[in-house]
């Protein structure tokens, strides 16, 4: 039994030894560019102004065969802008998103490579302010409270009309110079309707509002 236990731990070690030898880890930062698209029932669709800002990471990409990758990562993610200019209406955002990068990089040399990949992200709105000078600012994420309803929104069956989380999906382009440094660039199409909720306060309303957020995110990463 000693033995089978001891073959099975060494397995175990070469197994562990042979991925950590095909795997990177980097740490990334970059510009973030996000736009809504919201649509009515009539078929209309009014894209909002941009929320410019940036993000940091860290992902650890493991190569399963050749050059095809997946590598899970953690993002902090910010954006700001202003979305009314008349009113001076700020909209300002905080993400943590979860991407895991499914790649395939392409080695040109010892030096250089490009990267190519298809990317679904979670990710959890961490906070969503709406500001107006002069006028003080509205939490997204705990609207009734900010619109004096408190509890009687909450009566409603709906927690929060503006959803908190999204689902993405992105493609992206990369080149690896020098071995350790990676200029990336991947946008991301949101899946999610945001504000679905709303069908729960007015069934006539269900589907006939879609917000979704897109978002393009241009970095540097160093590659260990």
């Amino acid at each position: 039994m000693k033995k089978i236990i001891l073959f099975l731990s060494a397995v175990g070690v070469l197994m562990f030894s042979a991925t950590a030898a095909h795997a990177q880890l980097s740490v990334g930062a970059g510009y973030d560019y996000a736009k809504f698209s919201l649509r009515d029932g009539e078929g209309g669709k009014e894209p909002s102004d941009a929320l410019n800002g940036f993000y940091v990471g860290v992902d650890y990409n493991v190569r399963i065969w050749k050059g095809l990758g997946i590598a899970p990562g953690v993002q902090y993610e910010f954006t700001d802008g202003t979305v009314d200019k008349e009113s001076g209406i700020k909209f300002q955002e905080h993400y943590l998103n979860i991407p895991i990068d499914i790649n395939y990089y392409f080695r040109l040399g010892s030096l250089f490579g490009i990267g190519v990949s298809l990317t679904p992200s979670f990710n959890i709105g961490l906070a969503s302010e709406l500001r107006q000078p002069g006028a003080g600012s509205m939490d997204l994420y705990d609207i009734w409270n900010e619109i004096g309803l408190g509890e009687a929104g909450e009566s409603l069956g709906v927690e929060n009309p503006y959803g908190r989380f999204d689902f993405m999906l992105g493609v992206g382009l990369s080149v690896d110079l020098f071995k350790h440094i990676r200029v990336k660039a991947r946008y991301d199409f949101g899946l999610v309707n945001r504000v679905s909720a709303i069908g729960d306060l007015d069934p006539d309303l269900a589907g006939a509002v879609k917000l979704n957020r897109n978002r393009l995110q241009v970095g540097v990463a160093y590659v260990f």
